[in-house]
């Protein structure tokens, strides 16, 4: 009985070994680090062909589309900025002074080759009594 009880522990801690060495793979694979504009820079040369996601405000006036659906655009933090090369689906909301998040890796060339491309969209609050109209009751009543 003792030798069947310790077949089943061995058992188990092959597999509960083999899980976890499965969930560490992947998530080591599609681990990034996340990394503001000043931090890549300062991070050079030791980042150079590395996986990162760098996010940082669209420099006004940066943008250029190329005849190929490629985009080219400046992306900055208060601490530099970088030049970001991406091609592939632009977010509706991508424009100037947005924030931005790219994924991808920075070059020797110095640009950032993204192939990821997500924009923020700016939180905007409103006046509680732009968002309601007193009814003929005194009660308020939406606006919507």
């Amino acid at each position: 009985m003792l030798k069947g009880k310790l077949k089943f522990i061995i058992a188990i801690a092959v597999i509960a070994l083999a899980v976890s060495y499965l969930v560490y793979g992947g998530v080591k694979d599609t681990m990034v680090y996340y990394l503001t504009v000043n931090e890549l820079k300062g991070r050079v040369p030791s980042v150079y062909g590395e996986r990162v996601r760098v996010s940082g405000k669209v420099v006004p006036g940066s943008i250029k589309h190329g005849p190929d659906g490629s985009l080219e655009f400046s992306i900055a933090d208060g601490g530099g900025d970088i030049d970001v090369a991406y091609s592939g689906i632009v977010p509706d909301i991508f424009k100037d002074d947005v924030e931005a998040v790219v994924e991808g890796e920075y070059g020797r060339d110095n640009v950032f080759a993204a192939d990821v491309l997500l924009a923020k969209c700016p939180t905007k609050y409103e006046d509680t009594e732009a968002l309601y109209q007193t009814g003929s009751e005194g009660k308020g009543v939406n606006a919507y």
